[in-house]
């Protein structure tokens, strides 16, 4: 039921499309050249905070195994469940730092962008809100689908520990064509929408 990396991933799709933007909302070639080297200071900061998160959960989760030693049945599931909603709140938390962050910047090389109008500001700025909130609903959803289909895995007495892991493995596969479908859709749109700006300039 942990799926860290699949939701790092639309994360950090997302959080790469805002400071690349940012990078070039700019108003002259040199001023791109110091932006871009900003951009890549923070995304360089923001990876490292990353891989220390995920790097943490990892040693939580052993842990966590460790401690679940004799535990059987509901009250292993339970605990199970617990865990890892708690890593999800972790999640959220993380991650919506890192967003606001991002928009902080772009919002900044936005303030001092003389190519489009105000207008246009709020709009790429809005859209770039309006991406990552869908982002946080898929994520809910997911999250919410995920506790639901493994606790009904987990507690089928009528199920061998090979057939449980045999579903949950199918239905992760399933899930992660999903989320593929899900990043590819945000990325047409965010393409769709700067090229409107593009054409309006």
């Amino acid at each position: 039921m942990n799926r860290k990396g699949k939701n790092m991933k639309t994360i950090i799709t997302i959080s790469m499309a805002i400071l690349t933007i940012a990078a070039f909302s700019v108003r002259a070639p040199a001023e791109n050249d110091a932006s871009g080297s900003t951009v890549k200071c923070q995304r360089s900061q923001q990876k490292a905070e990353r891989k220390a998160h995920i790097q943490q959960q990892k040693q939580e989760n052993k842990q966590f195994r460790h401690g679940l030693k004799g535990v059987k049945g509901s009250e292993k599931t339970d605990a199970i469940v617990a865990h890892r909603e708690t890593q999800y709140q972790e999640n959220k938390a993380f991650t919506q730092q890192q967003h606001t962050e991002n928009m902080a910047f772009l919002n900044s090389k936005l303030a001092t962008n003389t190519k489009l109008n105000d207008a246009q500001k709020t709009e790429l700025s809005t859209f770039f809100e309006s991406q990552y909130q869908e982002n946080v609903s898929f994520r809910d959803k997911q999250h919410t689908e995920n506790v639901s289909y493994f606790t009904s895995v987990a507690n089928d007495s009528a199920l061998t520990m090979d057939q449980k892991k045999a579903k949950l493995k199918e239905y992760f596969a399933a899930q992660k064509g999903e989320t593929q479908s899900h990043i590819q859709q945000q990325q047409s749109e965010r393409k769709t929408e700067l090229e409107s700006l593009k054409t309006t300039k």
